[in-house]
């Protein structure tokens, strides 16, 4: 485990990992047990800055240089200092908006990648809008007063993080529900609506999340700030001179933060290329001098360097001029610069070329832990061993896919287990209904963890999708589902297809392949219909809708909606919620986007109640669901 090279910041002794929490485009959230010298324990939550390559190559596209804060100690040291006055600034104005405390900083060797912990907050998301409710709306009001009041301080990628305008910021607050604490007697004329009554929630916001991953490009009001200081490219950017004319006259440690923050901040920014940024100050003494120690302590750190070349490139700048250059050659410069800056490292090399035995005693390991590693994000089987042309492939495959695609194209068994499931789902009727069943009840236990349905809703729902009327909708929503497991075979059919019209052939070569899937549910949707033809199911919604490119996979669901509407309506506020955490950039779980997606559904459903022949039986499931919500 590396250690924090800032002093003021304190570092366990060991880290235990309990789970990962979650990942996003910069970072994972992974729970430790942190062990401190004094043999205390502390549950936290550590941040990892390993990005993916998309990340990575925007901000090396905009800055010339690797991600910040898995690369740069200044930057993982500024995230730290930024958190504390960011919680200090708010606790000064009152805000009663908490700031997730920092706890330390560390440099994980196996990762090279700098990590972040914090403390762990136990909280939740906003609860999507109800008739009685809405979470979002104040959170988004309470959201853009401390956008304003963090620019205001010069914290301008901290109000980025916090901007309503930025529609994934909203994940980055969490809502803590606990009693209100307000007392009431009837003695000084206070009414019983006011305050905050015994039993009666409170919820208190804490800001868990002020790293940015990408640069501020999506608001104009972020690239304008950033224009002024000079940058083209926004990015967690300060305003030094208005945040100390801010805190003006303060004492004490925090003031020592403020102080830290700016000095880092700005050593960061003078530490990469970065040739969008301050033009006029590429050339200065101070800059180049600040920028080489910052590559020197870097290579020493991911040990690229042993402490004789350290030495040498300390003490001779043409020697650190030529390390820096080999750096730059493709595909090899890591390597390059391994073999010439470490002792260590040439005499392995010389083992590998000269020493058949060692050679293949380091490529043992160096398999083993690779492959350890691809098992640990799920890319390859743990119960299979490789050889080494698999081992090859595999390394091609680990650059060029995502663990999902690979996994799936490296792994026999489990395409072979994925075809087994498909063919069973269209053949086999208890397949089927047991399918949907488990992906039904999976849907509403996910409502219920994020509280946007109650307990007794939800037992009432799984009811109701119970039910044997259900059975038949059940099942043609599974064979949906097997038919949209072809989806990336149907793409790649697509976009040859319109590759070939264009090159000269039939227009029908670009046609054809848009007719695959809703050719292939209307032949389902028949057979269900024909099987259930004694019944006298209707299906003939489901046939109309089922011809639709991508909403036809939602046909039975809509065909549900007069026969069963508590459970239509579920699913399809399920389907829309899924598209909105799914939406690239613009989406993402208790995202703005996601609210409005199950949002703009409501109201759909609002719509056709008010227009449907059956409406007085529509609305009845909806006046027992606000039952339910009054009595919980």
């Amino acid at each position: 485990m590396g250690l924090s090279t800032e002093n003021s910041i304190p570092v366990p002794i060991r880290v235990q990992r309990v789970g990962v929490l979650g990942n996003g485009r910069a970072a994972s959230a992974e729970l430790v047990d942190a062990q401190w010298a004094d043999g205390t324990t502390t549950r936290c939550v550590e941040k990892v800055f390993a990005p993916g390559m998309l990340t990575r190559v925007i901000y090396r596209i905009a800055f010339a240089a690797p991600f910040a804060y898995r690369s740069n100690r200044h930057a993982i040291h500024a995230s730290f200092y930024r958190r504390r006055v960011v919680a200090g600034l708010l606790e000064r104005e009152g805000s009663g908006v908490r700031v997730a405390k920092p706890l330390y900083v560390r440099f994980d060797r196996p990762r090279q990648a700098w990590v972040l912990a914090a403390e762990w907050i136990e909280g939740r998301g906003p609860i999507v809008k109800r008739d009685d409710s809405d979470e979002m709306s104040p959170l988004v009001g309470t959201m853009r007063q401390l956008e304003d009041r963090l620019v205001g301080w010069g914290m301008h990628g901290s109000g980025w993080q916090v901007s309503p305008r930025a529609l994934v910021s909203t994940a980055n607050l969490l809502i803590s529900d606990r009693p209100g604490l307000r007392l009431f007697d009837g003695s000084n004329g206070q009414d019983e609506s006011e305050g905050d009554l015994p039993g009666r929630q409170r919820a208190d916001l804490t800001i868990i999340d002020l790293e940015s991953g990408i640069p501020a490009v999506l608001v104009l009001r972020y690239l304008v700030l950033a224009w002024k200081q000079g940058s083209v490219f926004p990015f967690d950017d300060l305003d030094s001179k208005l945040l100390l004319r801010c805190v003006q006259g303060v004492e004490g440690e925090w003031r020592q933060d403020v102080d830290r923050l700016v000095v880092h901040t700005t050593a960061w920014k003078d530490t990469e290329i970065a040739p969008f940024r301050k033009p006029w100050r590429w050339a200065s003494a101070d800059r180049r001098a600040l920028y080489r120690e910052e590559m020197i302590g870097r290579w020493s750190l991911e040990r690229t360097i042993d402490d004789t070349t350290e030495h040498r490139l300390v003490n001779d700048k043409w020697c650190w001029l030529g390390f820096w250059i080999i750096g730059l050659l493709p595909i090899f410069g890591r390597l390059f610069q391994k073999v010439v800056g470490s002792e260590r490292v040439r005499r392995q090399a010389g083992r590998l070329v000269l020493d058949s035995r060692f050679r293949r005693s380091a490529m043992r390991c160096h398999r083993h832990r690779e492959t350890r590693c691809w098992q640990e994000q799920g890319r390859v089987s743990r119960h299979r061993r490789q050889s080494l042309l698999r081992f090859h492939l595999n390394s091609v495959l680990a650059i060029c896919l995502s663990p999902k695609w690979h996994r799936l194209v490296a792994d026999a068994r489990l395409r072979a287990l994925r075809r087994q499931r498909a063919w069973a789902i269209l053949t086999s009727r208890h397949h089927q209904a047991r399918t949907a069943r488990r992906l039904f009840h999976r849907s509403v236990r996910r409502w219920e963890s994020r509280r946007w349905l109650d307990v007794s809703t939800g037992r009432r729902l799984r009811n109701d999708f119970d039910e044997p009327g259900v059975g038949v909708y059940a099942r043609g929503m599974a064979k949906h589902l097997a038919i949209k497991t072809l989806s990336p075979v149907v793409s790649m059919l697509k976009l040859t297809g319109m590759a070939a019209s264009l090159s000269g052939g039939s227009w029908w070569y670009a046609a054809a392949p848009f007719l695959i899937l809703p050719g292939l549910r209307t032949l389902v949707t028949l057979q269900s219909a024909w099987a259930s033809r004694h019944d006298a199911t209707p299906h003939m919604q489901a046939l109309v809708i089922g011809v639709i490119p991508t909403l036809g996979s939602l046909a039975f669901v809509i065909q549900m909606f007069n026969s069963h509407p508590a459970v239509s309506e579920f699913l399809l506020r399920e389907a829309a919620g899924r598209v909105g955490r799914h939406l690239p950039i613009y989406g993402g779980p208790d995202s703005r986007t996601e609210h409005a997606f199950v949002n703009g559904v409501d109201w759909a459903i609002k719509v056709v109640r008010r227009f449907s022949p059956r409406r007085e039986n529509l609305a009845a499931s909806t006046e027992v669901e606000t039952s339910h919500q009054k009595a919980a």
